[in-house]
């Protein structure tokens, strides 16, 4: 039996301090119990901008833009001590800013429970039309978009949440049951958005493993969501929907969960599978999740420091039969 090695690795982020404001679990519950607290009312003031966040050191090294060893002789702190030009691309991947996710959310949604007003669906489809790794065959998943007044509409007799870009609403995010509490807008918010950060470092993944995507015949998602609904609430599968955007056609797949533990589960499950021979090339990944934006903000708030939790942070493991 062969002995499994690790043949590529990825890590991304994506910078959505918007959706971290009103969706990140301690401002939208501190906005349902006290919608005019002062904490909400300063919190926009802590809010780092993207340039900011692309010159925070610590974020370079997550994307590998920057030795670990690098950031140990840097002046703290780092929040203050920002790197002299914005990085988006790394060794690893990159830091997606917020409109461009909020297009790739569209991308990645089979259900149409995202909406995008047009004028912004378009500005977004050119920009990403630009980025090295999004496919034809993926642009064309963006839709045209909507008028705000359907929107609008949505949000307020449907239950839908509205999605911001540059403080207004650009779109929206639509519950897919009337009934089911799995399925509001928010649980289902919360789960795309953890599946769009996930194929962002499936497709860097692929990219940096030199090899394609019909040849993952294996996908172990280890993230902190949970789909399904009211009859099965945990059934999943991340994994397999992850697979079918990046197109890995051949992939079958799995959830596998364990809090902040999951990915060593993962990473042992995909390792034990190709060590046995059962599969050949596993792929290891996980997405980010909305309430852990801001989870700390109250105490940034506090100490004035910038709210530092502003991306969604996912990575991918590509393990392989060791070829020595």
């Amino acid at each position: 039996m062969p002995n499994a090695a690790v043949k590529g690795t990825s890590y991304s982020l994506n910078y959505t301090p918007e959706l971290a404001l009103y969706y990140g679990n301690t401002p939208f519950v501190e906005r349902e119990a006290h919608p005019d607290s002062e904490f909400l009312s300063k919190l926009p003031n802590h809010v780092q901008s993207y340039e900011e966040c692309s010159r925070y050191a610590p974020n370079l090294v997550y994307i590998g833009a920057m030795d670990l060893e690098e950031l140990e002789n840097k002046e703290q702190p780092w929040f203050e001590k920002l790197e002299p030009a914005a990085v988006r691309f790394g060794k690893y991947g990159e830091i997606m800013p917020e409109d461009e996710t909020i297009g790739f959310l569209d991308l990645c949604d089979v259900f149409d429970l995202v909406w995008l007003e047009k004028d912004f669906a378009a500005k977004v489809k050119e920009k990403l039309a630009k980025h090295p790794l999004i496919r034809e065959d993926l642009l064309v998943r963006l839709e045209s978009g909507h008028e705000i007044s359907e929107i609008e509409h949505e949000i307020a007799r449907s239950a839908a949440l509205p999605l911001y870009s540059g403080g207004k609403i650009v779109g929206c995010s639509r519950r897919g049951h009337e009934f089911d509490p799995n399925l509001t807008a928010y649980e289902l918010l919360v789960n795309m958005m953890s599946k769009t950060s996930a194929v962002l470092s499936m497709l860097h993944l692929i990219k940096n493993s030199g090899i394609k995507p019909e040849d993952v015949d294996f996908v172990v998602e280890c993230s902190e969501e949970a789909a399904g609904d009211m009859n099965q609430r945990g059934g999943g599968n991340f994994a397999k929907a992850i697979a079918e955007i990046a197109g890995c056609v051949n992939a079958s797949g799995c959830d596998v969960r364990g809090f902040c533990a999951g990915p060593v589960n993962a990473v042992l499950a995909g390792a034990s599978m190709v060590a046995a021979g059962t599969r050949k090339n596993v792929a290891v990944i996980a997405g980010g999740a909305i309430p852990k934006l801001y989870m700390n903000s109250r105490d940034h708030v506090k100490k004035s420091l910038p709210a530092l939790e502003n991306c969604l942070g996912s990575f991918g493991v590509l393990i392989v039969p060791d070829d020595g």
